[in-house]
This record gives structure tokens, sequence and C-alpha cells, in this order.
């Protein structure tokens, strides 16, 4: 057997043996089949034209009615496209794997197979077709860069970063494939190419709103501040009065402490931002205290207070505006409320069990100072008083003290006391020792 391709249609044709005797069957078999040829490229076109006004289903009856009669890889790439269109990419997947089997090295299938598995989140298939796909078309930049775009989603930007910058020997002049190099090489380290890339990526088009934002990503803070202020010059002339740019501002004034400039652009961002972040607001507030507002700042921070109660550093701020309104009453009281607050609930834990571990090692001592700072830190864990008793007990041999820790700790935990029985057996043994040593 052997293929002929005419006009995009794939047939089968016996081979013939020519004798004198049978010329006449070999003619007119050969006559058949390219008066068959007007048929069949008929029905492709038919497929064509529904494929182009995009009816479908009725497409998928046609390339179905086709494929029963006469299968090819022409037709299942079709059937794949279809499915493509309708978004049931499991279906194409399908009908390509099926294409692929008369024509394994079909570049464009193996494409199109590719661009289904990543839509699907297959990214690990995409890459295998998309690699196959490059190897046999190594000229082919658009589906390198779609290797390249597969290997970004998973995260293998060091492959990523390889295959971009192949890409750009061969044409730098691709804005496109320029930005995705230039995002690979920040994600490599390579942060002064990826300013370079960025940069010439903007000249080219000044209206490619997310450059900008990753542009300012790859700036030096402490080094290249101007250019980061002419950056988000340049994209809020583009963007006049974009939220993410003008925050991106206040929070270049804030960090390098400009905070006059930062608070007035801040009162932009929020003009232009009706639900900021919890932490834009807290940097507002700061901002504005460290300008000379305490005033404006304590109502900033008074409103953080409703939204946290229990955040430290907003009771420090609150309390700092209060110290500078000279109120120092509340600013007393407000600042030890931070103290309080500051301080994790696992630190009380830690000296628990740094007091049992002394206790362990018979450093008597050292243990009631780690248990008493445990308790101190956390009032609500009473059963550290009956530990520090029982450590007393120990400890010389001071019964005084145990007594006082456990009626202390019977009073506290109250009927809940996880040793309350032993508490109270060890109470009247001390009493009674304590008698007799009168």
């Amino acid at each position: 057997m052997r293929n002929l391709d005419t006009l995009g249609i794939h047939f089968q044709i016996e081979k013939i043996e020519y004798k004198d005797s049978d010329m006449t069957h070999a003619f007119k078999y050969i006559l058949i089949s390219f008066l068959m040829l007007p048929v069949l490229t008929q029905a492709q076109h038919s497929i064509d034209q529904l494929i182009i006004n995009k009816n479908y289903p009725k497409a998928l009856v046609e390339i179905n009615k086709q494929l029963e009669k006469a299968p090819s890889a022409e037709l299942y790439l079709k059937k794949g496209v279809v499915y493509q269109n309708l978004q049931d990419y499991q279906q194409a997947v399908a009908a390509f794997s099926e294409g692929l089997m008369y024509e394994p090295e079909n570049v464009t299938m193996l494409g199109e197979t590719a661009e289904s598995f990543a839509i699907l989140g297959n990214n690990q298939d995409a890459v295998s077709f998309y690699q196959k796909a490059v190897d046999l078309a190594p000229d082919d930049l658009v589906l390198a860069g779609k290797l390249g775009r597969v290997f970004i989603n998973l995260k293998d930007h060091n492959k990523a970063y390889d295959v971009f910058s192949s890409i750009y020997a061969r044409d730098s002049s691709n804005v496109f494939w320029n930005k995705q190099l230039a995002y690979c090489a920040f994600k490599v380290f390579k942060r002064k190419q990826a300013v370079y890339l960025y940069e010439n990526v903007l000249e080219a088009n000044p209206r490619d709103y997310t450059s900008y934002l990753n542009l300012l990503n790859c700036y030096h803070p402490q080094k290249e501040g101007n250019q980061i202020m002419a950056t988000i010059e340049k994209g809020l002339i583009q963007f006049p009065g974009d939220p993410d740019l003008l925050l991106e501002k206040a929070m270049f004034l804030y960090r390098t402490k400009r905070y006059g400039p930062a608070m007035i652009h801040f009162e932009k961002y929020l003009e232009a931002e009706k639900q900021p972040e919890y932490d834009t607001e807290m940097n507002y507030g700061i901002a504005t205290y460290f300008a000379g507002f305490e005033d404006k700042a304590l109502g900033i921070f008074n409103k953080l207070n409703q939204l946290n109660p229990n955040d430290a550093l907003v009771i420090y701020y609150q309390s700092l505006c209060y110290k500078k309104m000279k109120d120092f009453e509340q600013a007393g009281k407000l600042m030890q409320w931070a103290i309080d607050a500051s301080t994790p609930d696992y630190v009380a834990e830690m000296y628990h069990h740094l007091g049992q571990i002394f206790g362990q090692q018979r450093m008597f001592k050292e243990s009631v100072e780690a248990l008493n700072k445990a308790l101190e830190l956390n009032p609500e864990k009473v059963e550290v008083l009956f530990e520090i008793a029982t450590t007393y007990e120990e400890f010389n041999s001071n019964k005084t003290l145990a007594l006082n820790y456990y009626n202390i700790y019977i009073k506290e935990a109250g009927e809940g006391g996880k040793n309350i029985s032993y508490a109270l057996d060890r109470i009247e043994k001390l009493k009674e020792d304590l008698f007799f040593e009168e």
C-alpha cells in the first residue's frame, strides 16, 4: 500500500502491476479514484464551511461520517479543533490522540494536543507534547514560546528561561516573548537583565500595565529610587488614578521615610480603592502620625482597633498619639495593654515547659522562676500553680510556700481543677506536718 496526499486528503491505493492484458482495469481503477476526488473534496469543503460558520454539532456529524468511510489524521485534527471550539478539551485530546496514531509526527496535532492538556491544567503532559513538536520543528518559535509558557506554569523557571533565551537569540523584536524572558530572568535572579528587558518592553508598548508593576519589583529600592519614581510616573500618565500604581508610590515614599508625601498618596489611593487592605490602612496611619498629624492618625488607629482589638501595634500607636496630645493617663494605660497584647500565648507555654525541664534536673529555684513567669504571662494557666506547689515541696521541703500555692490553686481552679483531690490531700498532710513541727 502507498499513500497519495492530494488536496489534503489521504488515499490508500493498491499497488498494481501493469500488463498489456489488464491495462484497461488499471486505468479504470485510477480513473475511478480520481473521479472520487471531487466528491471527497466537496465533503471536506462542507466540513470546513461548517467549522467557519461555527456550526460545530453538524460539523461533528459530517466528520464522523467521513471517518467511517476513510479515517485520516486530517479528519481527527478537524474533530479535535471542533471540540476545542466547544471547550470540550478532553474530547479534543481524545480526537488528537486518534489522529496521532495515523501521523505520530504531525507537528500541528502535537501542538494542539499540548495546548488542550495545558488548558486542562495538565502541564506535565503538555510539556511532553510541546517538546516533541519543538524537536520536530525547531524553527517554529511560536511552538517554542508555548513550551516556555508551560514551563512557567510548572514554575520551572530555569527551563523557561532557557527556552525564551533561545527565542530571543533568534528574534529579539517580539515584545510578547521578550516580556516572558524578562519575567523568567527575574525569577532566576538575573535582575539586571530583567530590568533591561522590561524597560524595552515598556518603551515598545507603554500600555502594558502589568509590566510597570513587574518592573517596579525588579528595581533595587535603595539604589534605584529615581528609576522607581520615574516608572510609577510613566505608568500614571498611561493609567491616571490607577489604585495599584498610587499604592506603589505611597509605599515607596513610606519606605523611604518621606511620611508627609506618603500620607498624601495614601489618601489618593484610598479615594480610588474603597476596600483597602488592613495593612495598607495601618501604613497610612503610621505615615500620618510621623507626618505630625496625630489627631488624624488617632482616628485611623481607632478604626483599626475596632477591626482588630488585639493588634498590639495599633494599640501602641494609639498610645503614642495620646502621648503627643499630652493625655498621659490614657497613653500609659494603652501602652500597658500594648505590652500585654504583644506577648504571644505560646511564650507562656514555653516558660511552662522550661519550668518542667528544670524540675526534672532538680534545679528547683530555676523551675519555680520559669513556672511563675508562665503564670505571669498567662494567668489562666491555673495548673501551673499546682506544679509550683509540688516543686516547693521538693525544694528544701518548703512546706509553708507549698501549702500557700496549694490553697491558691484550689481557689483559682475551683471544681474544674485537674488535681483538686491530690491538692486537698496534700494540704491536710502539710498542715499536720507544720503542726507537729511547731
